[in-house]
């Protein structure tokens, strides 16, 4: 295919082999070769050496083909010299394109704006949460768009492994759905659990780590005990009920 087109842009420009040759810096031979042997590959800075002799942009020997169409001659100059350049070159050369390229579009990207929500901390018996009332808190900062209210750290590895011991949980305010982890006040403590409800109106606090069902709480609808839910724990996805 570039044996063909060089012999037509030759013919065009009424140009002999031997006079592309001296202007191209290309021996006479290898054009020949190029023009005999129609699909033999040729050097890229052979072919730019032989596009700026005839004043021919690189395009043109890629009719039809869709990796070249779309350059130009100097950018086919600079993938060339891209390819040549070891891990070390590449990756200096991605750096400088990046900092080109952040400092065409305006300089240093905006910053994630964040909110301050409280984090309550005090410690509590083992597989429960820190209370979500009192002064006894921290300011987190979280990012602007998240749903929490507050955050607490939980303690224990009764909700393991989708919560650590000793790990911060965010949490929006308000009622849960079955299935949903949450912060429950039951009768004076505070404990972070799965919740569910059967339809007689009985109430079931899980604890995730199955290892540890003897932290569930069951809580008959007759009992008369007292159970506020502080909100709902923002997981990724609700885990599913034992």
């Amino acid at each position: 295919m570039i044996g063909s087109i060089l012999k037509q842009l030759l013919e065009q420009r009424g140009m002999s082999v031997s006079e592309l040759s001296r202007r191209a810096g290309v021996s006479s031979q290898t054009l020949y070769s190029l023009i005999k042997r129609d699909s033999m590959k040729v050097d890229f800075d052979v072919l730019l050496k032989i596009c700026r002799a005839l004043d021919a942009p690189v395009s043109a020997f890629y009719r039809g083909a869709d990796s070249g169409e779309s350059l130009s001659l100097a950018e086919r100059g600079l993938v060339s010299r891209y390819r040549r350049l070891d891990e070390h070159g590449r990756r200096l050369t991605s750096l400088v394109l990046d900092a080109e390229l952040e400092r065409i579009s305006g300089g240093e990207k905006e910053p994630e704006r964040s909110k301050v929500i409280p984090l309550y901390y005090t410690p509590a018996a083992a597989g429960y949460a820190s209370p979500a009332l009192g002064e006894d808190y921290e300011d987190y900062e979280v990012p602007v768009s998240s749903k929490a209210d507050f955050a607490a750290r939980i303690q224990g590895d009764s909700m393991e492994p989708w919560i650590a011991d000793g790990s911060v949980v965010l949490v929006k305010r308000g009622r849960v759905e079955i299935g949903d982890v949450g912060l429950f006040f039951v009768d004076g403590d505070m404990k972070c659990k799965q919740y569910c409800r059967d339809n007689y109106g009985n109430t079931y606090l899980f604890s995730l780590n199955r290892r540890r069902a003897d932290a569930d709480m069951t809580i008959p609808a007759s009992s008369g005990i007292t159970l506020c839910c502080f909100g709902r724990v923002l997981l990724d996805r609700r885990p599913p009920l034992p």
